[in-house]
């Protein structure tokens, strides 16, 4: 892939293989946070191993994020032809906050738009500590399970 990538190739690829993940971890040993999950974000894109030249372009382009290996070969040696995956991941709230600034204002076509707006909204919560209160975290909770 020579071309440079542009911020409208990005924004349709977001709309074909990005996915921007709320997760719950488990916290019952991290000391002071007052309930039992924690909501955790990343904005994720997963592509097999021919295609990492494409996630180095995106990483390039953005000026963030990091790119995981995902070695699939306990699948090859149960008989399926896997390949390695790589994953690009952004997950920092610094980056996750230039990735909104990035798409603020793009209309999305698919159901990544109701993704986009739960994530964003999400974030902006944590940012605020909202979810460190009983409300709050209640309300993260609710947009998690949408």
């Amino acid at each position: 892939m020579e071309n440079k990538i542009t911020k409208d190739w990005f924004v349709g690829f977001i709309e074909g293989e990005g996915n921007f993940h709320v997760g719950l971890r488990n916290t019952k040993n991290v000391p002071g946070y007052p309930f039992e999950k924690y909501p955790f974000l990343q904005f994720r894109i997963f592509l097999r191993e021919d295609d990492l030249e494409v996630l180095k372009k995106i990483k390039e382009f953005l000026g963030f994020g990091k790119i995981y290996k995902k070695n699939l070969q306990y699948n090859r040696d149960l008989g399926f032809k896997s390949r390695d995956q790589y994953n690009f991941v952004i997950g920092n709230v610094k980056d996750l906050l230039e990735l909104k600034k990035l798409l603020f204002g793009i209309e999305f076509f698919t159901k990544k738009k109701k993704d986009i707006e739960l994530f964003f909204k999400i974030l902006d919560m944590k940012i605020a500590k909202k979810h460190l209160e009983e409300k709050g975290y209640k309300d993260v909770l609710v947009l998690i399970s949408q």
